[in-house]
């Protein structure tokens, strides 16, 4: 019982302290002189921040693309807690982030706000100016989010549910709070004009649409992953979304629903259909070595070896895609964050690839790296089972 009294005090002191630094003052002679924004956030909320901002918390870490983009160099300074999945879920981006800035090595990991064990008390204690969050975190209601919303805690929720237009609207809204607009303004007219050729380009497209299935390589050849249909809206989300603006036949999408629009699909279903193309995502999950390894330290050939075995799961030496060599990888973040651009301009390559003939994601991936991003471009992000 005394534990428990002490951390409800706990919780009690830090409430306060979270209320005070984070909730909208009214001005008054201790806040006079004092700067403040006021945005409209992304899952439509009004938010107000104390200028500048200084201390970020990543609640979802593995959106740091958008916020590495905006703030380049600045990160090392101003971010000053993330949760745990950028290092289980992309371990390679991870890598690469802290070894270009090690104090971020250092900072404290707060949990895994997928898993809803992010402390909302550690949060606190880190007095940020600011916490990014993605709006899918708040659908599901954590109560670690909750709390930080009791506390007053200055919340700021991005949108990437779309990935032609989520990670722009995002980075604009960061570039605002962050006192980079005209650096976020850069990326986002970068992002949309090579969109924009990838959609007038298959605007152009006579043909019929070609058949496509897209599985994670989580879990590696041995076992199926997850494939993205439709959420229980009817939506098409996260890969799912990417494909359905693509002028393809996404096999899954009629068949695989659930809440998050992931799920396994039949594998006889797979073969009866029969996909003119396969896409298999990739990245580096610490926790499954047997998975599609792609990203900052993958290694091509490392990577198209892996990519083989998915040829040796029965049936599918009969799939059309395999019988052509359709068979490719793709870093799973591509599908929903800065990097949509070129999971567009690759995945209509490999569906047609005479009229992308001229296009060169990787290139485009790479310049992105030198205007924007403060790391270094290197590793295995696309991989085929023929060269290119």
């Amino acid at each position: 019982m005394r534990i428990r009294a002490a951390a409800a005090i706990l919780w009690v002191c830090l409430l306060g302290i979270g209320l005070w630094q984070a909730t909208a003052p009214s001005v008054d002679s201790e806040t006079v002189g004092e700067s403040y924004l006021e945005v409209t956030d992304l899952a439509g909320r009004k938010v107000v921040l104390r200028q500048p901002v200084e201390r970020v918390v990543l609640l979802r870490s593995l959106g740091i693309y958008e916020l590495a983009a905006v703030l380049g160099d600045d990160i090392d300074d101003r971010l000053v807690g993330w949760d745990s999945s950028l290092e289980s879920g992309d371990h390679d981006t991870y890598q690469a982030f802290v070894e270009r800035f090690p104090r971020l090595q250092e900072i404290p990991v707060l949990g895994d706000s997928l898993r809803d064990t992010v402390s909302a008390e550690a949060v606190l204690a880190l007095k940020p100016d600011l916490v990014i969050l993605n709006t899918y975190m708040r659908d599901r209601h954590h109560e670690g989010v909750a709390r930080l919303e009791q506390a007053g805690v200055p919340l700021l929720y991005l949108d990437l549910s779309d990935p032609f237009e989520g990670p722009q609207e995002s980075v604009l809204l960061l570039g605002k709070v962050l006192g980079k607009e005209e650096r976020a303004q850069a990326i986002a007219g970068w992002i949309d004009q090579h969109l924009d050729e990838v959609f007038k380009r298959l605007e152009t497209i006579q043909s019929p649409a070609p058949s496509i299935y897209l599985e994670a390589g989580t879990q590696g050849a041995g076992e199926y992953g997850n494939t993205f249909g439709t959420d229980g809206h009817g939506n098409a989300v996260n890969w799912g979304s990417v494909l359905s603006q693509l002028r393809c036949r996404n096999v899954a999408a009629e068949s695989v629903t659930g809440a998050y629009g992931m799920g396994r699909i039949r594998p006889e279903y797979l073969l009866a259909v029969n996909p003119e193309v396969v896409v298999i995502t990739g990245a580096h999950w610490s926790a499954y070595q047997d998975s599609l390894r792609l990203g900052y330290f993958a290694d091509a050939a490392e990577s198209r070896g892996q990519l083989q075995k998915y040829l040796s799961r029965p049936g599918w030496s009969e799939l059309e895609a395999v019988k052509h060599d359709r068979v490719h990888g793709i870093h799973t973040r591509f599908g929903s964050h800065v990097m949509s651009f070129a999971a567009a301009s690759q995945i209509a390559k490999w569906l047609y690839p005479a009229e992308f003939q001229d296009f060169d994601p990787e290139a485009d991936w790479r310049e992105f790296h030198e205007r924007f991003m403060p790391l270094q471009y290197g590793g295995t992000w696309m991989v085929s089972l023929r060269d290119e």
